[in-house]
């Protein structure tokens, strides 16, 4: 499967002059495979071209591209430290939806305000109670996974 993975990466990736040789067969059991060395004589196989990838590939285009200072196959620092971040943030909004929720679950709907239309304090409805703790309930099952 991570050949194929490969196989198709390389295949997006801008031609170069360059071109190395991979051979496509299906297996015994039935599987695609793929590799950079023919398989074994006498099983049926295809030469597939392709291009090997530049070292520098162009830019994206557009102006909400993302803009890549590290290794092209991604993994670099600056891929590192945004996936830590968005991991951290999500575990916030997780922490945050429970503790709404235990909050919302010691409550009942008349005990808890809101502002009202008129800005003056208003009692929640049994409406906006469940409304307030589904809400909660989403974030955390869109969060705690």
């Amino acid at each position: 499967m991570n050949t194929l993975r490969t196989l198709l990466l390389t295949l997006s990736l801008p031609m170069t002059a360059a071109a190395a040789q991979v051979y496509g067969w299906v297996d015994a059991n039935g599987v695609k495979q793929f590799s950079q060395q023919a398989p074994a004589k006498g099983v049926p196989f295809k030469r597939i071209e392709v291009a090997e990838p530049s070292a520098n590939p162009p830019p994206a285009s557009g102006s909400n591209a993302p803009k890549r200072t590290d290794s092209p196959l991604g993994g670099g620092p600056k891929t590192r430290d945004a996936g830590l971040k968005l991991k951290a943030e999500t575990l916030e909004r997780c922490a945050k939806a429970r503790e709404r929720i235990s909050f919302l679950e010691e409550k009942t709907a008349r005990r808890l305000f809101k502002t009202g239309p008129d800005g003056q304090p208003a009692r929640y409805t049994d409406e906006d109670f469940k409304t307030e703790l589904d809400q909660a309930r989403d974030v955390e099952a869109a969060n705690c996974t």
